[in-house]
């Protein structure tokens, strides 16, 4: 074995650098969180050639003082912790002490920087992690660093990075999530001397806007989710408008974007009932939670955060996204499948029409909801990094505000002072009020008596016209919608009825299982199944719901049990997509004749649905048309 020895400062350096420098967006992550930990209130980011040529960040937060600017070039330095114990209870953005340290060691680094006490800036130089100049310079008070020619002295790690433009879209995917979670700072995004976001005091929806397009921004539904000191806010698609991949999904836990795959499923499990298979919705969705109950020190990128209490994490995200998605009525205008998305970001001239000069939050009110409460499976941690939609044409808008989503729970007691102080003006977000309000009333004109059956086409879509709307209504989804919501509303108010079984049910298990069911007894019985311990490991199902007494009850358990080894639904979610399933086998099939009077029932039942117009497996009920839609598809009227 040969002999142990010390390795040079520059070698040690550099492997350093390889956990927090993977790429030059980790330096842009890196640099742009030490601004925003700053207090800045305008950050400028700027990069050439992918940020291998140049990264260049310049704030106006506190600056760094004169005896510290060179401290903050050394390995483990860092003004953000103290001893072990701040790991748990931190609400700064960095905090480790190896990012100036690495980032220096693999580039030459140039940093000028003045505190509002100091009468004039300073100026370092760094090549390597070796400090070449330090001198006196004018500047105002912030810091501006620039990072150039990024591992020139390692051709090993410049060789594998990627293309240029991937490189580019990897930092721009990065800014939208800064821009995302801080609406409050003034971003400023420079590529290639080509200006792409300036952004100076906006809403989330006009960030959202900005990003991903009026059509996006204008089919989002609001959530406001409260429960003692989590809340959950911001954002998420109507079921009707979705995406085919998840790359328009972003969740912020304490203003930190990150990445967690127990959240991902919760939501996905709370649109199971309302969006069609092989679909995913939008959302940009933000967890405030007590700091000490969550770890983010999973890896240097901090991406990755792991929570005390995964089962109750998982149970906030799907009641907010479900009750959110069960307030809307979810109607499908026919116009909207002409729509083409290629228009989503090029709409500058309508956004000008719309916006005014001052704004405020999006977050007006926080809803106090009752928890129900839910027990689940404890979930491991999946880690996938996405990447987000860009597009070339960005639009450059200003608007005020003066909410700043705090990082402490206890600052949620002053909201509702903040919220008297500022005017509900904000044009994106009345868009969706208005698009909401339009879509109650057409609801609500299905229902008039006034309303008049046209006639069936092809056996399966009832045709209304009332007023100035014509409706094509899906016999089938409506008739499995209204089974579903009544099997639903037995469950709800316990009344649900049972079947008791001649011949008892065993159910074999080990103990990993035994101790899944135990804990979950009182929902089973809850939802009309009787289960009793039988002996160890062993259980005996003498009554289940009348509802699912076709089903197989091996198979039924299994699928339930099968959750226990990973990310999957809750018991509650399996037995609502057997209801679903129930009530799909059970409702009149398309291609059935219905009388008049059929009609007029169904369509009467289905105003008792709690305005929820999808079926259970997310197909639309009701689409609409517009007379003026037809006389424009007519060339009646231009």
């Amino acid at each position: 074995m040969a002999d142990i020895q010390l390795l040079d400062k520059t070698v040690w350096g550099q492997i350093a650098a390889g956990e927090v420098v993977e790429k030059p967006a980790s330096i842009v992550k890196e640099l742009v969180e030490n601004s925003i930990d700053a207090q800045a209130s305008s950050i400028t980011i700027e990069i050439k050639e992918g940020g291998t040529k140049l990264i260049a960040i310049t704030d106006d937060g506190c600056g760094i003082k004169k005896d510290q600017i060179e401290l903050a070039f050394l390995p483990h330095a860092t003004s953000k912790l103290r001893n072990i114990n701040d790991l748990y209870s931190l609400n700064t953005m960095g905090f480790r002490g190896e990012a100036l340290a690495s980032i220096s060691a693999v580039s030459y680094v140039e940093l000028i920087t003045k505190t509002a006490d100091e009468d004039i800036g300073h100026k370092i130089t760094l090549e390597g992690g070796e400090k070449t100049s330090f001198t006196e310079i004018a500047s105002t008070t912030g810091t501006q660093i620039k990072v150039s020619n990024l591992f020139y002295n390692t051709p090993a790690r410049a060789k594998f990075l990627r293309k240029t433009k991937t490189e580019e879209n990897d930092i721009t995917n990065y800014v939208e999530k800064l821009m995302l979670a801080n609406p409050n700072i003034k971003f400023k995004y420079i590529v290639d001397d080509k200006l792409i976001y300036n952004t100076t005091n906006c809403t989330l929806i006009d960030i959202i806007y900005t990003i991903y397009g009026k059509d996006v921004s204008s089919n989002m539904i609001e959530v406001n989710y409260k429960r003692g000191d989590y809340l959950i806010y911001g954002y998420i698609s109507k079921p009707t408008f979705c995406k085919s991949n998840r790359t328009y999904q972003t969740l912020f836990v304490n203003k930190r974007y990150c990445i967690n795959q127990m959240v991902r499923t919760s939501i996905a499990n709370a649109y199971d009932t309302f969006l069609m298979k092989g679909k995913f919705p939008v959302y940009v969705l933000f967890l405030q939670m007590p700091q000490n109950s969550l770890d983010v020190n999973v890896h240097p990128n901090k991406l990755e955060v792991k929570f005390e209490n995964s089962q109750l994490i998982y149970g906030l995200f799907n009641n907010a996204v479900y009750d959110a998605l069960s307030r809307q009525t979810h109607i499908k205008e026919a116009i909207n499948d002409e729509v083409d998305e290629s228009e989503n970001v090029s709409a500058e001239t309508q956004f000008n029409k719309i916006l005014p000069n001052e704004g405020v939050s999006f977050l007006d009110k926080i809803i106090e909801e009752k928890y129900n409460k839910e027990l689940g499976v404890e979930c491991s941690e999946i880690h996938v990094l996405d990447k987000v939609y860009t597009d070339d044409k960005k639009i450059k808008f200003e608007q005020s505000t003066t909410y700043d989503n705090p990082v402490t729970i206890n600052i949620f007691e002053n909201q509702k002072e903040k919220e008297e102080k500022q005017s509900d003006n904000n044009p994106l977000k009345n868009l969706i009020s208005e698009n909401e309000k339009n879509e109650q009333v057409v609801y609500e004109s299905l229902f008039k008596a006034t309303r008049k059956i046209i006639g069936v086409a092809f056996n399966t879509y009832i045709i209304v016209e009332e007023q100035d709307t014509l409706y094509l209504i899906d016999q089938h989804a409506a008739h499995e919608r209204q089974l579903f919501d009544k099997f639903m509303a037995q469950i709800n108010s316990q009344d649900v009825q049972v079947q008791d079984l001649l011949i008892p049910f065993m159910l074999n298990v080990n103990e990993y299982e035994s101790e899944f069911i135990e804990k979950n007894l009182d929902i089973f019985n809850s939802y009309g199944f009787c289960i009793e311990n039988f002996g160890k490991n062993c259980y005996r199902v003498t009554s289940i719901p009348m509802l699912l007494n076709e089903i197989n009850l091996k198979d039924y358990f299994d699928d339930i049990l099968s959750n226990l080894s990973g990310f999957v639904k809750k018991p509650q979610e399996i037995i609502r997509n057997n209801f679903a399933t129930m009530a799909c086998k059970a409702a009149i099939k398309a291609g059935k004749v219905l009388s008049e009077k059929e009609i007029n029932i169904l369509l009467d039942k289905l105003k008792e649905n709690k305005n929820v117009l999808l079926c259970p497996h997310g197909r639309p009920i009701v689409i609409t048309f517009d007379k003026k839609q037809l006389e424009k598809m007519f060339k009646r009227i231009v």
